[in-house]
């Protein structure tokens, strides 16, 4: 059990390390004059999850209280 604990303290030690580097790196792009869509690879970089957005649709079509 304390080895899987101390697992995790490294492991969250590294992400919040990670975390830092890249905000301070997205800092000094806006500050730069880069933009959100730069920042986040381009206008086709984002793609639509196609199954959530089906899903999203089915459950807003018309219906009726009859």
């Amino acid at each position: 059990m304390i080895a899987k604990e101390e697992e995790k303290r490294k492991r969250n030690k590294q992400l919040e390390a990670l975390m830092k580097a890249r905000g301070i790196e997205r800092q000094k792009h806006f500050a730069n004059g880069g933009s959100l869509v730069d920042w986040r690879g381009g206008t086709n970089t984002v793609t639509v999850d196609r199954k959530k957005q089906k899903n999203k649709r089915a459950g807003r079509g018309s219906f009726d209280n009859e």
